[in-house]
Order: structure tokens, then C-alpha cells, then sequence
């Protein structure tokens, strides 16, 4: 026989369903839960950005316009300070009547006229003295040739001061067919120590014994600017330590630029001299050596070439030869054609000498000449 099935019991039937009812009890229930999704809050992040990016621009905004407002306060309150400034000095110093020029003292050490300054400073009698702008008057008074340096003062209350330093030319220049004996003033220049060109009104007596420059292109040469060429300037540089080295000792007459590596130098004596463009210092020292050994040879110099430091090309003129005669004081012969000289020597005898003595002449016809003792002429 099968077996019958068994009944289940009670208990297990209670056992399982407290089982399922327990098992259904401790499912967890959802807490928690978020109401809106990913999208959703991504939405809210950027509306939370805008509203604090609009309240940041605000801000800005706000903070630019006070910012503004304190800049447009403090600019008319400066703009306020300086127009009542500017009314105060106006009507202090600008244009008060007490301030007015009355007089200007015009002070020069040439020859330029008043008038011809108060026409080119452009300065108009009863003018305000403050009004007056002294650094474009000293421009316009500099821009006449003549016109060195310039100093403009106010001195209060309604006088003005200005003091003129004029040019003072130190040599002529020329053409290179120009000479000492037909020298035309009229169509040279005159040339101050900086090489400013100027042209003289008519004919002064005070320039005629100025030295001058020969063998200058004319056709370049503009009053009122300077020369811009080497050999004049080297020219003018020894005409300025001439003195200096040489005082009373050589006197320069004309000097030959024509030769642009040297300069041709004759003084007053008619005596010739060489110099070399560079280094004229040296040259003039060693020229005082040479005319100082002059002196003490009784010498009278013709040329010399200082170009050269060592061995120096001299050539000394003749010394004049006194007449034979009874008596002690006679002239030199002149000779048939006389050479120029620097420092011609004059015969000169010693005090007591026998020569002072008149002697027959029988005795001198066969006896030597005695000998002169020979002093310079330093006239």
C-alpha cells in the first residue's frame, strides 16, 4: 500500500505564515527621498549662480558709481580752488594796474641800438610785468647776429632789465684772392671767436687791425651761423692762444687757409710761419723757443716750418752791414733789394770805443772793420 501523504500540523501552518509576516516586517522602508532629479538640480545650481552673479554685478555697479560720484567731487572741488586761485592772482598780480611796465633799461657793450631791441623783443610799454614771458624775449634778442648772450630780469614793480653780451669778432674773412694791401672790407665777413659769421655796417676803425683769414669760400657762408669748416676753426683756435703763448711776441697779419692741411701764418714783421692743423699748442711753444733764440743771436727770422717736431726748416735773413765812415752813428747801407724781416738789427757801439775817435784815414785804409755789437729792434 502507498503511503498517504502527511497532513501538515497546525503549528507548522501558524509557524509559516508568523514567518512571512515577519519576513514582510523588516523590509526597510525608503527615507529620505529626493523630490526632484539630476536635471532638475542642475537647473537650481545654475539659477543660484545667476542670482549671485547678478548680485555681484550689482555690487560692481554700485561701488563704480560711488567711486565715480567721489571723483566727480573732488574734481570740482580742485577745479573750484584753481578758479578762485587764478581770479585771486589775477586780480593780485595779472592785472593790477601797480604792476604794469613803465620803463625797460636796455644794457650793451656794442653798438646795437635801443630802438632795434625793443623791436625785436617785442616788448610793449604798459604790459603787465608778469604777463611778460622773459625766456621767448631772450630767444627772439639771440636770434639777431650780433647778439651773444642775453639775460632778462623783472625788477618789480614795473621796470624790466636786459642786459646784452654782443660778439666780438677777432679776425676777417676772405676770399683766397684777397691780400693785405688791397683788402676790400666791404665784401668780407667779420668772425667771432665761436666762428659766428658776421657782416659789419660800414667800415670800423677798431676792426681794420684784426687778423685775416685768406682763401675762405664766400659763397657758403651765412650771417648769424657758424663756419663749419677745419681750417677756419683751426685758424681761429690759433688766433685765440696766439696771445696766450706768444704776448706781444708774434702778431699774426694773415693767415693762409687755402691749404687745407696747413696754415700759413705772416705776421706784422712780414715774417712766414707754417703751422700744422693739429697740436697748436706745441707749435707756438716751440715757435717762442725759435724767436727767443732770435734774440739772443741778433737774428732776424724769415720763414719756418713748425709742421716738423724735430729739425725745423728756418731760414734767418741777412744782417744789414753798417757803412765804412768816420762816423759812428751812420745808417747800414741798403741793399738793391731788401728782404723783409722780423726783427731787423740795428748797429749799435759801446760807449768809449775807439771808433768814437776820429781817426786819419790813412791808417784805416788798410785795417779791418771793427766789430759792432748788435742789439734788437723791438719796435
Amino acid at each position: 500500500m502507498g503511503a498517504t501523504p502527511a497532513t501538515p500540523r497546525c503549528d507548522d501552518i501558524s509557524g509559516k505564515e508568523s514567518g512571512e509576516q515577519a519576513v514582510t516586517k523588516r523590509r526597510p522602508t525608503k527615507q529620505n527621498r529626493r523630490l526632484s532629479t539630476s536635471r532638475q538640480r542642475r537647473q537650481q545650481h545654475l539659477l543660484d549662480v545667476k542670482v549671485r552673479a547678478r548680485r555681484a554685478s550689482a555690487r560692481r555697479l554700485q561701488k563704480g558709481f560711488f567711486v565715480l560720484a567721489l571723483l566727480l567731487i573732488v574734481l570740482s572741488l580742485i577745479g573750484a580752488g584753481l578758479f578762485g586761485a587764478q581770479r585771486l592772482l589775477n586780480s593780485l598780480f595779472f592785472t593790477n594796474p601797480d604792476y604794469a611796465v613803465h620803463s625797460v633799461e636796455v644794457t650793451t657793450d656794442g653798438e646795437l641800438a635801443r630802438e632795434v631791441v625793443m623791436r625785436t623783443a617785442q616788448i610793449d610799454e604798459g604790459s603787465n610785468i608778469f604777463a611778460t614771458n622773459l625766456a621767448a624775449v631772450e630767444d627772439r634778442l639771440k636770434a639777431l647776429p650780433q647778439v651773444e648772450e642775453v639775460n632778462v630780469q623783472r625788477l618789480l614793480p614795473d621796470k624790466l632789465m636786459v642786459v646784452i653780451q654782443e660778439r666780438r669778432p677777432i679776425a676777417w674773412i676772405a676770399s683766397a684772392d684777397a691780400n693785405k694791401s688791397g683788402f676790400n672790407y666791404d665784401s668780407a665777413y667779420l668772425v667771432d671767436r665761436r666762428g659766428i659769421a658776421l657782416k659789419p655796417k660800414g667800415s670800423a676803425p677798431e676792426y681794420m687791425t684784426l687778423p685775416i683769414i685768406i682763401g675762405v669760400d664766400l659763397s657758403n657762408v651765412t650771417v648769424g651761423q657758424p663756419i663749419d669748416k677745419d681750417p677756419v676753426k683751426a685758424a681761429l683756435e690759433l688766433i685765440r692762444d696766439c696771445p696766450e703763448v706768444l704776448p706781444s711776441r708774434f702778431q699774426i697779419a694773415t693767415i693762409d687757409v687755402s691749404k687745407e692741411y696747413s696754415l700759413v701764418v705772416t705776421d706784422k714783421q712780414r715774417s712766414v710761419v707754417t703751422f700744422g692743423t693739429d697740436d697748436l699748442i706745441g707749435q707756438l711753444r716751440r715757435l717762442a723757443m725759435l724767436l727767443s733764440y732770435c734774440e739772443r743771436a741778433s737774428k732776424d727770422l724769415q720763414s719756418a716750418n713748425l709742421m716738423a717736431e724735430r729739425n725745423i726748416p728756418v731760414v734767418f735773413n741777412e744782417p744789414a752791414v753798417p757803412s765804412a765812415g768816420p762816423e759812428p752813428a751812420a745808417q747800414p747801407t741798403a741793399s738793391p733789394q731788401p728782404q723783409p724781416t722780423v726783427r731787423r738789427a740795428l748797429p749799435v757801439t759801446r760807449p768809449g770805443h775807439k771808433s768814437d775817435k776820429p781817426v786819419s784815414p790813412a791808417k784805416n785804409t788798410h785795417k779791418k772793420p771793427k766789430s759792432t755789437e748788435m742789439k734788437p729792434f723791438n719796435g
